[in-house]
């Protein structure tokens, strides 16, 4: 028996199905085609580095990149330029869909100022977290004639007394002057081997001391590297007598072979036997 194959797609049933199908097939594409195209997939864009640029020069290089921002947080940074950008998420070099946010940290517009603590005659190291409680810091602490031993007698910037409520810059570093008390004191010098630049300040304060030069084998590039340097070698060393208020000179680096040795300390002469005292004698009476 012979199908006659143009009478059966000349079928009106036959023709409906057909237009059904073929109608089902372009909703199934066209459907797919939106998708894809509002959701962006397949177009990706590297995020741009916005880091101390102004929110004018930010927004321009994420607008040629097809991306938005949004300013969530102003901080202040001592050493960064005033209004630029300090952080920003996510990083740079990521991979993003374009119309993505972009969410950033400035660096505060306008220096900030802050009120200064009434910490005379408190104890040291009572009024150095109070300073650093308001945004400010212990650059190094000098000690004055008072029979008050360790009490704060006087707070300078650049050589200047200050009284307590006075507004300073955020982030300026004060120097304390504390009194020494009747005595000439002896401290021994701490080991600051392994510690960061923020770390011995810390520990030098608590033993009475100040940090003076710091060299780095490879200077940092910024502040943030430069926190991830560590002590490997300091002057005077680890046990050394001195007086209170010294200053002790480090040396940093980021190597970790420079601390495979022995740390350099100071060696307390010990005293000659008894025999050695009475040869000693015996030739200075000869």
């Amino acid at each position: 028996m012979k199908i006659d194959i143009k009478k059966i797609f000349l079928n009106p049933y036959v023709i409906s199905l057909l237009a059904m199908i073929i109608i089902v097939l372009l909703l199934y594409v066209g459907t797919l085609s939106w998708i894809d195209s509002y959701t962006n997939h397949g177009e990706k864009v590297i995020v741009p580095d916005l880091s101390e640029l102004t929110i004018d020069e930010a927004a321009t290089a994420l607008r040629e990149k097809n991306l938005k921002f949004t300013v969530i947080d102003s901080v202040y940074m001592k050493g960064k330029k005033l209004g630029v950008v300090v952080e920003q998420t996510p990083a740079a070099g990521s991979n993003v869909k374009e119309e993505r946010t972009i969410y950033l940290i400035t660096n505060s517009s306008s220096i900030r100022k802050v009120v200064l603590p009434d910490v005379k005659d408190v104890s040291l190291r009572q009024a150095e977290a109070m300073i650093n409680s308001v945004g400010l810091k212990v650059d190094s602490i000098a000690y004055v004639p008072s029979q008050y031993k360790d009490l704060v007698r006087d707070v300078r910037l650049n050589g200047k007394s200050l009284t307590a409520g006075a507004r300073i810059t955020e982030g300026s570093a004060v120097v304390l002057m504390v009194g020494r008390g009747e005595s000439n004191e002896i401290v021994n010098v701490p080991s600051f081997r392994s510690l960061n630049v923020d770390q011995s300040i810390g520990k030098a304060h608590a033993a009475y001391l100040n940090i003076g030069d710091v060299y780095f084998d490879v200077p940092p590039a910024d502040e943030k590297e430069k926190a991830s340097y560590f002590v490997y070698k300091q002057s005077p060393i680890a046990g050394s007598p001195v007086n209170l208020g010294e200053t002790v000179n480090l040396y940093l680096s980021k190597d970790p072979t420079t601390l495979e040795g022995p740390e350099e300390k100071y060696s307390v002469p010990q005293p000659s036997s008894e025999g050695d005292e009475l040869e000693q004698k015996d030739e200075f009476f000869q």
